[in-house]
């Protein structure tokens, strides 16, 4: 059983934000704590305001989300991480080797699809990248 994740991604402001809030709000009140950092994270920064404006028009609450860095004690502290592409699985090998049997891509149930990077694009970028993020969350909830 799974009690806390990590979703990672490079800033933290974009997809793995959006990631956390989709799958916090899949579990409902399963007692599973969902968080999520950056590994270049844009520290104290808010979720990108078009992702607020995408979560928020599916009726889900994005405020409060405060940017942060990834690092070991994070890692250690958590049971499964799902990052959004394979150079964030190998950059989160390196800081703890130990986590290789519980970090796995987002997207690994669609054939280990990555989940591009919407940042300072336009809305149709981010709409395809919460598309392709909303069906990545559904498929690991059925192993949760």
């Amino acid at each position: 059983m799974f009690t806390k994740i990590l979703m990672v991604c490079v800033g933290n402001i974009c997809r793995s934000p959006t990631a956390e809030v989709l799958l916090r709000h899949r579990l409902g009140e399963r007692g599973v704590r969902v968080q999520s950092a950056g590994l270049a994270a844009l520290r104290g920064s808010p979720i990108d305001p078009t992702a607020r404006e995408i979560l928020e028009s599916q009726g889900l609450p994005a405020e409060g989300h405060v940017a942060r860095q990834i690092d070991a004690s994070l890692i250690d502290a958590c049971d499964l991480v799902l990052a959004m592409e394979g150079r964030h699985v190998r950059a989160i090998h390196k800081i703890a080797p130990h986590a290789r049997g519980k970090t796995f891509l987002l997207g690994k149930w669609q054939d280990d699809a990555p989940i591009p990077d919407p940042y300072r694009q336009d809305r149709a970028v981010f709409e395809h990248a919460y598309r392709m993020i909303d069906a990545a969350v559904e498929s690991w909830r059925s192993y949760l």
